[in-house]
């Protein structure tokens, strides 16, 4: 299992936008948080894993700093119900983890993940690759006892 962790707010990955013409085109922030998560996946993967993996993950936001000391207590490593979706998170991730961590990211077979508060604001990553005969055992409705 090789983990790793994304400094700042977790991000959320944008629509395409469109132009006058009907052009569309990938937004300027997506394209440099996919670059910095595929900068720092490749200090971990000198090649991308192959054969299905899981990927796991936790988005961590920082409190407002306009909250009090009682709020911001109260929020610290309970679950983030706000904006943005835990979808678009995963969405950005695993675009800039495509061809450096794993070759493609269908390879994704298993995804954990979540959204909590925490003091200090960042993505927890972790991939692991599967083996394929769990992966087989696990569709054909196989659980672990």
């Amino acid at each position: 299992m090789i983990t790793f962790e994304i400094p700042g707010t977790p991000y959320a990955k944008k629509r395409h936008r469109s132009t006058r013409q009907g052009r569309t085109y990938n937004p300027a922030d997506n394209v440099s948080f996919e670059r910095t998560v595929a900068q720092i996946a490749l200090q971990h993967f000198p090649e991308p894993l192959e054969g299905p993996v899981r990927l796991t993950f936790t988005a961590i936001f920082a409190p407002a700093q306009s909250w009090s000391k009682k709020k911001t207590a109260a929020h610290l490593h309970r679950p983030h119900t706000q904006k943005p979706d835990l979808d678009n998170i995963e969405k950005a991730l695993k675009d800039g983890l495509n061809r450096v961590a794993f070759v493609d990211d269908a390879q994704v077979a298993e995804v954990h993940k979540k959204k909590m508060w925490g003091p200090r604001p960042r993505t927890i990553v972790m991939i692991e690759p599967l083996s394929v005969s769990l992966v087989s055992m696990r569709s054909r409705g196989w659980r672990r006892e």
